[in-house]
């Protein structure tokens, strides 16, 4: 049992996510593809998914056990932010957390060579590191988000109601069935674990999950920003997450595999120019282009703030890469 004790203040600065946190979604897919669990939801994405690891996505694996202890410094406070900005953090986790961390991973998993190097603070360990990051996500999550992205809206839209309307204490029976609320303790019931976390007015940040499966997940070290995963499904039938594949191929075929990409990116959530280049791994030239001609054929809308732009999916667009009917 994990039990987070809540003081007033933390109840005040309990905040709900609006969106999946991106280096979440990368920790628990790699989680997700090292089991067989869930088939019906993820069992096409994992077959195709393992088909297609590429050798530093691969690397994550070992980081990134399906059961039990994996570094929190994969998923900092910053990824909330956006993928970029999370993997900038990683970037510059301090030595001693790496040390200690993959230390800690290292008690429960057999570690391949190459994270000595990384905990030795190994520059080019650290770079592929991220690159692996920012591909699982690239080629593994932002190509479902077009799914993911409407149920995680509608599920915090109804959980921000809860809360204005009738408290956080309501909000906890809709989160998970293995959380429960005494106040002023949340209790988490997670296998194995048995521990305490006083946020000592922090408050809780509450972030919705696709790939979070089984139950919600928590950083250990009580001294990083308290965190609680939980999960959120879309409705419907689960199958739709893996016909996203087949139809990407198809929209890929119509926009051209970079401009696809682009829009794909941009259905992440809205950003910038630089932001849309880093998530797409293209030039920031080539990325205003491509949301240049996106824009004017109706699929993106760009607004200018101040002396930036800021892109967003559009419901043409989301209906583009879903392959609704508009």
């Amino acid at each position: 049992m994990f039990r987070v004790h809540f003081e007033c203040a933390d109840l005040a600065r309990t905040t709900i996510a609006q969106e999946p946190d991106p280096l979440w979604e990368v920790l628990l897919g790699l989680h997700v593809l090292q089991t067989d669990d869930e088939p019906e939801t993820f069992g096409t994405w994992r077959e195709r998914a393992r088909a297609r690891l590429s050798e530093p996505e691969q690397e994550l694996l070992a980081l990134a056990p399906p059961v039990g202890y994996s570094p929190d410094f994969l998923t900092p406070l910053a990824a909330g932010q956006g993928l970029e900005a999370g993997l900038a953090a990683v970037a510059a986790t301090r030595p001693g957390q790496l040390r200690s961390e993959l230390g800690r991973l290292s008690d429960s998993v057999r570690l391949p060579a190459w994270t000595r190097r990384l905990a030795a603070g190994e520059n080019g360990v650290m770079t592929r590191l991220v690159h692996g990051l920012r591909s699982f996500h690239r080629t593994k999550i932002a190509p479902q988000m077009p799914m993911i992205t409407p149920a995680v809206e509608t599920t915090v839209a109804k959980h921000n109601d809860t809360v204005a309307n009738d408290g956080f204490e309501s909000l906890i029976p809709q989160l998970h069935p293995a959380l429960r609320w005494e106040a002023p303790v949340l209790s988490v019931d997670l296998p194995h674990i048995d521990r305490d976390l006083h946020l000592n007015g922090r408050g809780l940040r509450l972030v919705p999950s696709f790939f979070c499966w089984k139950y919600p997940m928590m950083l250990l070290d009580p001294a990083l920003p308290p965190v609680l995963v939980y999960p959120v499904r879309p409705a419907g039938r689960p199958e739709a997450v893996v016909r996203h594949a087949d139809r990407d191929r198809a929209v890929a075929d119509l926009l051209g595999k970079t401009r696809a990409r682009v829009l794909k990116s941009i259905s992440s959530g809205a950003c910038s120019t630089s932001e849309l280049a880093a998530r797409a791994g293209i030039s920031l030239a080539s990325a205003s282009e491509h949301a240049r001609i996106l824009h004017n054929t109706g699929l993106v809308t760009t607004h200018r703030i101040g002396s930036s732009v800021r892109h967003m999916l559009n419901p043409v667009g989301a209906d583009v890469l879903s392959g609704a009917r508009s």
